[in-house]
């Protein structure tokens, strides 16, 4: 499963809903989660900078 796949995964398990994903998932869930989006967003700043 692809980091995207995986965190999609997670994200539909907590029905998208932020308060119930913080509170109830456990910490590699959370961890895989935010880290996820962390690195599409530097990809997507990189590629807005010209530097990829």
């Amino acid at each position: 499963m692809t980091d995207k796949e995986l965190a999609q995964a997670i994200v539909d398990k907590y029905d998208r809903n932020y308060v119930h994903f913080s509170e109830q998932a456990t910490r590699k869930e959370f961890h895989t989660v935010l880290k996820y989006v962390a690195d599409e967003a530097n990809r997507m700043q990189r590629k807005t900078a010209g530097l990829d």
